[in-house]
């Protein structure tokens, strides 16, 4: 296992950056299209199911403060219940990765640069985040650190600059379709970017322990603040855009294009994209990491080997998943929900009660 350390507050910042980065490019157009006007209490519901998960993950991590989640399962389970559960979340982390490089690739041809082939941006961003994963954990925590305050000015400033174009009659109706389209936008959001948060459990153990206190309320403040900047994102994509938000992939985007303050400030969507394009970076240079913790971990071999092997693999998948972004969108909409409920939401629920239990014995028996 790896054997930096990196500070609480280091660690939310990573926590924030990995929850909010590429949701900021991706969430939006999947939510509006599913629950239209009322897709930020989609957001804000499946946000409250993250704090579930989140929980979870933490009360693993309190019984095993010095362990990975590949180790958690292990001493809990078994050696070969560990590979049973955790060999199909390595698959499914594999499956989301690839996802999230695809829809950057996607923001770029279709937002940005469209006579540029797709592999290149997929080659250049795998390459740049294998290189910063590679560097281990506490560069990544310094360097996300000042990116993450750039990222949320930068986001902060597109939200504020349009106001003048925001007309709040946009967001009436509420629900008009009835409440069966809000479930669908939380179903989405659970399985994007909210269980995300297990994924996160194979690094929370790098955390270095301060006497008398606990990352927990960092985590659960910076998950609250991922929901209110999401669905302040998807409520100032509805003001300025009324009902033909629904059909832009991109949402964000579109709104920075209507930023004009006199003749002097206007058509600089070019400088927020690459701020989201930052987001996805910092995300996928994670995940990467994250892969690389699992599978050093799981095979009990040193790590940051496998990062090179993990790149190229998920450049493989997102160049060969799929034929166009309507396939993506069917992807992230039904299936990733599924898979990530099935292999990570429940072996983590069952690993977590059988270590409650196994905890209440021993107590027991003492």
């Amino acid at each position: 296992m790896h054997e930096g350390k990196i500070s609480y507050w280091q660690m939310a910042v990573l926590f924030q950056v990995y929850m909010t980065g590429s949701a900021l490019i991706n969430i939006q157009g999947p939510l509006l299209a599913a629950a239209q006007n009322a897709a930020w209490i989609s957001l804000l519901l499946a946000n409250l199911i993250g704090f579930i998960i989140l929980y979870l993950v933490l009360d693993l991590h309190n019984q095993f403060p010095n362990e990975c989640y590949v180790n958690q399962v292990r001493i809990t389970l078994g050696n070969i219940w560990a590979y049973v559960f955790i060999l199909p979340l390595i698959l499914v982390i594999l499956y989301i990765t690839s996802n999230i490089v695809y829809g950057m690739g996607q923001y770029f041809t279709t937002s940005m640069m469209r006579e540029t082939p797709l592999f290149i941006f997929h080659l250049l961003i795998l390459l740049t985040a294998g290189l910063t994963a590679k560097a281990g954990i506490e560069v990544m925590a310094r360097m996300f650190h000042l990116l993450m305050y750039i990222l949320l000015f930068i986001v902060v400033i597109m939200l504020i600059l349009p106001f003048n174009v925001y007309d709040f009659s946009n967001l009436l109706p509420f629900a008009p379709l009835g409440f069966k389209p809000i479930l669908n936008g939380m179903y989405i959001g659970f399985g994007f970017p909210y269980m995300d948060i297990l994924f996160f459990a194979m690094i929370l153990y790098l955390v270095k322990p301060k006497q008398g206190q606990t990352i927990n309320k960092w985590l659960y403040l910076g998950l609250f603040i991922n929901g209110i900047i999401l669905s302040l994102t998807i409520i100032c994509s509805i003001l300025s855009l009324g009902s033909l938000v629904f059909l832009k992939k991109f949402p964000l985007h579109v709104l920075a294009q209507l930023i004009s303050i006199g003749e002097i400030i206007e058509r600089i969507e070019a400088i927020f994209g690459i701020a989201l394009i930052l987001g996805s970076f910092m995300k996928i240079a994670l995940l990467l990491f994250i892969l690389d913790q699992a599978l050093s971990t799981l095979l009990k071999v040193k790590h940051l080997n496998f990062i090179y092997i993990i790149a190229s693999i998920v450049l493989f998948l997102s160049l060969t998943m799929y034929k166009n972004e309507i396939e993506l969108g069917e992807s992230g909409s039904v299936m990733q929900t599924a898979v990530t409920f099935f292999f990570g939401f429940l072996p983590l629920l069952l690993v977590v009660v059988i270590s409650k239990v196994k905890k209440r014995n021993r107590k027991q028996m003492a």
